[in-house]
């Protein structure tokens, strides 16, 4: 059996020298903490889902299809199997493949550059501003300024840690260098509830992976747009290019959505906007507490910031990876986000450098932060940062 993702697992009780023998114990994210609650809620949706007698694409989904599009700001929704399969049916459904060019960012997760590469179009790289962390409008423009930019159809701006991207400096970039031609597809897979971002892009998707802001029992994603014919083509692609049940008219894929899951994201996406509340007073109490610690990067803010996550830069003097495992051994849950830029991957080469990309990656700390979490907590965390770095 696998083990477990180890960010995910509850911190290691360990002495911690120094701090009077205290012991620590503070999760990088406790799902059981977020879904106990709602036990019960959970168990009348799995008996409800379990006497229709409908498993997949049922009324559930239709619901949640629809209760989602209205709370990110979008009309249409269409939900699939995981977050890549949002991303590989949005361009998929844009008609982006061989022969064509997708810019995004390779300071983020693998997924991205995988669904662009699962069309047959080429991945290019832009580099992010060092500021937000997402993908920079003006190295976009140098990025269309470069041999090979006829073939870029779409850019994909990732909406990092729940940060926004900066989509209408990407627009104005597009528009300036004439490119019309050129669709903007989000990636909100960690931006659940970020204020009408489902309605900033021409095709924006989600993943329900269960550590979201907005996660699912299992995997799930959604596709939101905002034309009748784009979900159209979005409902036959994710259920084999299927025209009607005995017909297919596409090649698709099989990416049908779960009744259970559905059902269940029915009962959380009614917390949501809560959720991203205590997130939002968890990263700010952070930002006061370690304002002043030499060198240390924290976060920028931003009004519609849902902090999926909050990563912090070290200084360029520590070893990033010798701090993390020192506050593992006092009890804190860190995580990494992400180590290995994916132009480093063998499957995505980059042409262009990216030292801003690298240096991101190479230094990042992501601290635990979730609904739930206690202010004594984050005052722990925040300590043993303190203490580490100091």
């Amino acid at each position: 059996m696998a083990p477990q993702r180890p960010e995910l697992q509850p911190a290691v009780i360990e002495p911690n020298a120094g701090s009077g023998g205290g012991l620590y114990s503070v999760p990088f994210v406790d799902l059981l903490r977020m879904h106990g609650p709602l036990r019960g809620e959970f168990n009348t949706a799995f008996e409800r889902v379990l006497a229709s007698g409908r498993y997949h694409l049922g009324p559930e989904t239709s619901a949640f299809e629809s209760e989602f599009a209205a709370h990110e700001g979008s009309e249409h929704g269409v939900a699939c199997g995981s977050g890549s399969d949002a991303l590989y049916l949005a361009l998929r459904t844009l008609d982006i493949g061989e022969g064509h060019a997708v810019v995004t960012v390779a300071n983020s997760f693998l997924a991205t550059a995988e669904s662009i590469a699962r069309t047959g179009a080429s991945v290019v790289f832009a580099e992010p501003d060092p500021a937000t962390r997402c993908l920079d409008p003006a190295d976009l423009a140098r990025v269309l300024d470069e041999p090979g930019a006829e073939r870029v159809r779409a850019v994909i701006p990732v909406h990092l840690y729940g940060r926004p991207a900066d989509v209408a400096g990407i627009r104005a970039v597009l528009a300036d260098a004439g490119r019309d031609d050129v669709f903007v597809i989000g990636d909100a897979a960690q931006a659940h509830g970020a204020a009408g971002i489902g309605g900033l892009t021409d095709i924006t998707c989600y993943s329900f992976y269960p550590a979201k802001n907005l996660g699912a029992l299992g995997d799930g994603g959604m596709v939101l747009c905002g034309s009748q014919a784009r979900e159209d083509k979005l409902r036959s692609l994710r259920n084999h290019g299927r025209g009607s049940k005995h017909d297919s008219v596409d090649v698709g894929v099989n990416s049908r959505f779960d009744e259970i899951q559905a059902a269940v994201l029915r009962i959380k996406l009614t917390r949501l906007r809560d959720w991203n509340g205590q997130r939002r007073e968890i990263a700010a109490r952070y930002r006061s507490m370690l304002s002043s610690i030499p060198g240390l990067v924290l976060p920028g803010d931003h009004p519609d910031h849902v902090h999926h996550l909050f990563v912090v830069e070290l200084p360029a003097d520590r070893d990033r990876d010798a701090c993390a495992a020192e506050l593992k051994r006092a009890g804190i849950g860190v995580g990494m986000h992400y180590p290995v830029p994916v132009h480093h991957m063998k499957p995505y080469p980059s042409a262009r450098p990216l030292p801003i990309t690298e240096l991101l990656c190479a230094t990042s700390l992501s601290l635990p932060i979730f609904p739930g979490m206690r202010s004594d907590e984050v005052d722990t965390v925040c300590q043993v940062v303190h203490q580490v770095l100091t």
